[in-house]
């Protein structure tokens, strides 16, 4: 699909998407850096959570990633680590977001703050990192539940709670991400949305995983779509409950599309699997 012109039986525009982290849940996009940080009773060093300008984010590219992982679970898409696509001949994954060298036909901004005082930043305890174990966890693939990690005590032979002895900086409330999208259809943006875990009934619902300690049943957002501005093949905005009417039609959309009968049973076994806790 080519980037010089908007076509004019295509779709282009931005939705404003709201990124909000349940109760009991926090995502913790790292830097990789260790830094002082304020916590009750003193500093301590912790593993920092990305910034822009001193506001607490969510990268973009992040947020991008993790949508694009659902959708080529569910599609009939390519494996990007065995597979390599061109721009003459594309999954429908990479038609969608891109491949190296061409970027697609959407993005993600970094998420930001919704007001200056929507975004808490804490220290949290958390595990350490594992290897996954390929040979103990089978299936076609594997998704983060909202179960909190448990390992093995080898003397009693029974399942506990991996010990929390690691610190990070994690963020908690709700942020806002811009969608940008251009030549879409309305179905490959009704398979989008429900990519992110909106609409279709609460049968395919989930909560979106970002950043780090999803291995310990974090890092989950509700996504939500706020606005809507269409810039082809009319110029038009909707907003609220409006906004959600408009979006419901493409959902509509995808799921009345052949492609539906693949697609959907997929995206309920993996709502399921997303919805899994201890609680």
């Amino acid at each position: 699909m080519p980037h010089d012109a908007w076509l004019p039986d295509r779709l282009t525009g931005r939705v404003l998407l709201s990124l909000e982290t349940p109760p009991k849940q926090f995502v913790s996009p790292g830097t990789g850096r260790l830094a002082l940080v304020q916590r009750e009773g003193g500093e301590v060093v912790a593993q920092e959570a990305t910034r822009a300008t001193d506001d607490p984010v969510i990268p973009g590219s992040g947020i991008k990633g993790a949508v694009r992982t659902v959708f080529e679970l569910l599609s009939h898409s390519c494996d990007p680590f065995a597979t390599r696509c061109s721009r003459d001949s594309c999954c429908e994954a990479c038609s969608v977001f891109g491949i190296l060298g061409w970027s697609g036909r959407v993005d993600f901004s970094d998420a930001r703050p919704a007001s200056t005082d929507s975004v808490a930043v804490k220290v949290e305890q958390v595990p350490i990192p594992w290897l996954p174990h390929a040979e103990k966890t089978g299936g076609d693939f594997r998704f983060y539940d909202l179960r909190e990690a448990v390992e093995l005590d080898p003397e009693r032979r029974i399942w506990q709670p991996r010990a929390r002895n690691l610190t990070r900086e994690v963020f908690t409330g709700r942020f806002e991400t811009r969608l940008a999208f251009w030549n879409m259809s309305r179905e490959e943006l009704g398979r989008l949305i429900l990519c992110m875990g909106f609409g279709g009934g609460a049968a395919t619902r989930f909560s979106l995983r970002l950043g780090g300690v999803k291995y310990d049943g974090k890092g989950a957002v509700k996504v939500k779509p706020l606005e809507l501005q269409l810039a082809a093949p009319r110029r038009k905005s909707w907003n609220g409950p409006q906004c959600e009417e408009e979006i419901a039609t493409w959902i509509a959309a995808a799921q009345r599309s052949p492609w539906s009968r693949s697609f959907l049973p997929g995206l309920e076994k993996l709502a399921r699997t997303l919805s899994v806790s201890n609680e």
